[in-house]
């Protein structure tokens, strides 16, 4: 159904170091490329970064760097941009200008002050420095389709991307959620339908990943999640949704396999409607070409 070299994994975590590992996973698996989020666990309070003054600071991804230029058809990644670094603008031009550079992120979801300076234009002038840049920028904001909403129609070259189903679990929801009292399913769901309905922006992207955690449902073998992954590529088209496995931090802890395999044997996609889901959405909204099979 789908070649080794199509699948594309939209969020890893690496660094430091783990090139080689990470490769080998991917070649067990049938990944063929992967976009790297350099995020050191148990380290640097998250991504590697410089401390700047007045409060910002500015991450780097030197293993993220070093992954794309040793095996540039197996990796790309994006940097995240905080939102008070003074250089911002050049710090994102210099993206742009690096081969295996796709896209940016930026994560006010993890702070109940970020979500509110996100939801009020506090991040705006990023998203408008990479549209002027053409980056695709994914944005880690759950539980606030209006948010969303609003970035999109004020900046309708910017290529924004939902992150991981646009919603908390309820087990973020209670930790860096402010301690929001949990959702029952079926509240969850209503709250996605309000993501779905950013579908209506053509600027808007949905990345699946996290489904497992947001939907409190089994990766594998999946059959609880493909209805709600259908009913996403049904609103969005599939050119418009990216799997990611995000296995390093998965809510649930399982294994990149399940999270891969739980997607690929969804009965409720076309064989086009897979290969997008699992690569072709990617590569179009970053501009990242397909290397050799």
């Amino acid at each position: 159904m789908t070649e080794r070299m199509n699948i594309v994994d939209a969020q890893i975590h690496v660094g430091p170091g783990g090139i080689d590992q990470v490769l080998a996973a991917m070649d067990a698996l049938g990944i063929g490329s992967a976009l790297v989020d350099e995020y050191w666990l148990r380290k640097f309070n998250g991504e590697p970064h410089h401390a700047l003054v007045g409060g910002g600071y500015r991450p780097v991804c030197p293993t993220a760097e070093l992954a794309g230029q040793l095996h540039p058809d197996r990796f790309s990644w994006l940097l995240r941009v905080h939102r008070l670094d003074p250089e911002y603008a050049a710090i994102i031009r210099q993206v742009r200008d690096a081969p295996a550079g796709r896209a940016l992120r930026i994560d006010p979801g993890l702070s109940l002050q970020e979500m509110r300076h996100w939801a009020e234009g506090g991040y705006d002038h990023i998203l408008a420095a990479a549209a002027d840049c053409g980056l695709p920028i994914f944005v880690f904001a759950p539980d606030n389709p209006p948010a969303y909403a609003r970035a999109a129609q004020a900046f309708p070259a910017l290529r924004l991307i939902v992150d991981h189903c646009g919603i908390f679990s309820n087990a973020m929801r209670s930790t860096i959620g402010g301690g929001a009292p949990s959702r029952s399913a079926d509240a969850q769901l209503a709250l996605f339908g309000e993501v779905l309905a950013l579908s209506d922006f053509s600027n808007v992207a949905l990345k699946w990943g996290h489904a497992s955690g947001m939907f409190d449902s089994a990766a594998w073998p999946g059959e609880g999640l493909w209805p709600i992954l259908s009913g996403a590529v049904a609103r969005f088209g599939a050119e418009r949704v990216m799997w990611a496995s995000d296995y390093s931090v998965n809510q649930r802890g399982e294994s990149w396999a399940e999270l891969l395999f739980g997607v690929r044997g969804c009965r409720e996609l076309t064989d086009a409607e897979m290969r997008a889901v699992l690569g072709g959405a990617a590569r179009s909204w970053l501009n990242w070409p397909s290397g050799p099979l």
